[in-house]
């Protein structure tokens, strides 16, 4: 058995389970026998879905048996358990993750296909079965060693002189019986020629060491990057190096030992794990388990939190914007409020004399919305100021924040009629962004009246003394 992950998609996920589940294939072929439901929720997939907003929605993959295993579908079913309390430590199925399996047999061998949308039920994160990196291909070969030893299976055995990871491998071997795989079969990637033509250097001899690896593979081009695990090659006429890993390639390699284990790969001990190799390959798995149990807890266990820049005010996007001088002039009073008048001197002979003086009132630009106005009384006091408003004293913020109210009521009631685990999550992941939308209205509701009290305490200054 092989994990083959087919990889994040960002197409509809009803599309995909209605492929699992037809009857033909992608050839157009009939499938027989049918495909066969095993266990999970394609309603609860699409729902979950639906909540994505974010470019990839799903990932999708296969759980590719062998022609001569034929497990149960009560061994089915416990592979299905291991694989979710592996790649989804930490989370509960139906809580907090939902996903959807079948099982296709038309090939002559087993394949438990499955989808599991990208979405943390109860908070809206993003989930990620598999950590991009070789953590996810140590994690999925982990996995895969385990569950085969643990069935009776063999294990998976890669050539140790074919290099890892060509395109061949990952976008043509999971459909390998397609047309564009025999396309690609006739005219292999240079990555899967260059393996090959290795491989066969070395069986022949004429590669012992690193040193002679690389200048043969200077025959294909420009050697552009030697690390400990790969070599990095850009091949004549390419604009862009692609990486050799594997045992081969990497540094202190055994040439003599990998072009033994090559000739003897298909031997019954290398299909078979021992018991210290079945222990190491078990504490690899269980580290990387606990690893993403541990970020799991975190990803559920820490609060929602709304927007870090709740005190920002965002204005309509028609607005005419202003510079900064014109609003400064919008708010603040004219200089000679604040300077006092200067009185031209006199002789010492005369007696100076002191008009009072009524300071102007300030200027305000009445295109300015809301437009604030100062009354003055008899004795030219300024009173408190008044706001015109076209809402009879109701705010557009006020309004709107009734409008997310009204919303997030009509959530609950849906909530609590819900019947679904699933569509109450993602109601409940809707109800929870509107309340976040709400209190950021409220709080910039407040900071503007704030700032509405600080620019008349500036408007209102008192008089100057002459």
């Amino acid at each position: 058995m092989i994990n083959v992950v087919q990889g994040h998609r960002t197409n509809s996920v009803q599309e995909a389970i209605n492929y699992l589940k037809g009857d033909h294939d992608h050839k157009g072929v009939e499938r027989k026998p049918k495909p066969r439901f095993l266990t999970g929720s394609e309603t609860d997939c699409l729902i979950a879905c639906e909540t994505i907003s974010r470019k990839h929605k799903y990932v999708s993959g296969t759980l590719a048996f062998e022609p001569n295993e034929h497990p149960t579908d009560q061994q089915l079913m416990a592979v299905v358990n291991s694989f979710r309390a592996t790649f989804m430590a930490g989370l509960e199925h139906g809580v907090n993750f939902t996903d959807f399996w079948n099982i296709h047999e038309d090939k002559g061998r087993i394949e438990l296909n499955y989808i599991i949308p990208l979405t943390e039920l109860t908070t809206g994160r993003q989930l990620n079965p598999f950590p991009v990196g070789k953590v996810k291909e140590d994690f999925k070969d982990a996995f895969d060693a385990v569950i085969n030893h643990n069935l009776g299976y063999d294990q998976v055995v890669r050539d140790p002189l074919k290099a890892s990871s060509s395109k061949f491998e990952v976008k043509v071997l999971p459909h390998s019986d397609s047309k564009l795989a025999k396309q690609i079969k006739a005219t292999k990637p240079d990555k899967d020629n260059i393996s090959a033509n290795v491989g066969y250097q070395i069986l022949q001899g004429n590669i012992g060491n690193r040193q002679q690896l690389c200048d043969y593979l200077e025959n294909f081009g420009t050697i552009t990057r030697v690390n400990d695990k790969f070599i990095s090659l850009k091949i004549h006429g390419s604009q862009k190096a692609f990486r050799l890993k594997g045992p081969v390639y990497e540094y202190g390699a055994d040439f003599r030992k990998l072009k033994n284990e090559s000739l003897t790969k298909g031997a019954d001990y290398r299909k078979q794990l021992n018991d210290a190799d079945f222990k190491k390959i078990s504490d690899t798995l269980k580290r990387l388990t606990d690893s993403r149990r541990q970020f799991n807890k975190k990803l559920i266990g820490e609060p929602m939190i709304g927007r870090t820049n709740k005190n920002r005010i965002y204005g309509p996007k028609t607005a005419e914007k202003v510079t900064a001088k014109e609003s400064l002039q919008q708010v603040a009073p004219p200089k000679e409020i604040h300077q006092p008048q200067k009185v031209k001197e006199t002789s010492a002979l005369a007696q100076p004399t002191a008009q009072s003086q009524q300071p102007s009132m300030p200027r305000v630009d009445s295109t300015a919305t809301p437009v604030k106005t100062l009354s003055t009384n008899p004795e030219g006091k300024a009173d408190s100021p008044s706001v015109s408003s076209s809402t009879n004293g109701v705010s557009t913020s006020d309004s709107s924040v009734g409008g997310l109210r009204s919303q997030l009521a009509d959530l609950i009631s849906q909530i609590a009629n819900a019947k679904n685990p699933a569509k109450a999550a993602a109601l409940k992941i809707r109800a929870t962004q509107l309340e976040n939308q709400i209190g950021a209205a409220v709080a910039a509701e407040r900071i503007r009246k704030l700032k509405e009290a600080e620019r008349f305490n500036g408007m209102s200054g008192t008089k100057p003394k002459i």
